[in-house]
């Protein structure tokens, strides 16, 4: 009785530690630490968009593109459009308040081996990090709804004029360009680009 009232004494304003208090601290820190590793892992994409918006320097800038692992990635013409037709027929209205841009593009393999050009297509992404894919993708090869996952042979000395047109907000934008490499290379882990301004 003596040793609790010393405790009691000496921690005042302590909370009594039992073992069912143990336990709930446990399920908190787990519930808590697989919350932190969800939401990280989930904005992890979001996070390195961020980045490359941030850094990215004027696409007008980068006369002899952008390089990215082994694919270069030059910017031949930016436009903003009410309306947007393609050569193949498709056409394309903005949404409610939002704006078409059209990217004509150039993917360059300079090296002296095939690359994969991963993913094979632009992707855009705002000061936010939010990531926007193409709604109309024109040239190079056949493009579809799995374009900006996948990736594609690009062979040596060869290159890809390509159009992407986007459905998005009037805003500055960062494009995120395709990653070049071997089969020996590394999966990419980071992104590169260059930055395209709102429209006039």
């Amino acid at each position: 009785m003596l040793g609790l009232t010393l405790a009691a004494a000496l921690c005042g304003g302590c909370a009594v530690i039992t073992p069912l208090g143990i336990a709930a601290s446990m399920a908190t820190s787990a519930s808590t630490h697989y919350a932190m590793n969800t939401f990280f892992s989930e904005d992890k994409f979001k996070r390195d968009a961020r980045a490359a918006y941030e850094r990215a320097p004027p696409c007008a800038s980068m006369s002899h593109g952008v390089q990215n692992g082994r694919a270069v990635t030059l910017v031949r013409d930016v436009a903003w459009f009410n309306f947007y037709e393609s050569a193949d027929g498709r056409r394309l209205a903005p949404s409610a308040g939002q704006g078409l841009v059209m990217v004509d593009y150039e993917i360059i393999n300079r090296s002296n081996t095939d690359i994969i050009v991963t993913p094979r297509r632009l992707t855009l992404t705002n000061a936010q990090g939010q990531l926007f894919n193409e709604k109309i993708g024109v040239g190079g090869i056949q493009t579809d709804e799995q374009t900006p996952d996948e990736g594609a042979i690009l062979p040596s000395g060869q290159s890809w004029i390509m159009v992407s047109v986007f459905d998005v907000p009037p805003a500055d934008y960062a494009l995120m360009v395709p990653n070049g490499r071997t089969e020996a290379d590394p999966e990419p882990t980071w992104v590169d680009g260059c930055r395209i301004p709102s429209p006039a």
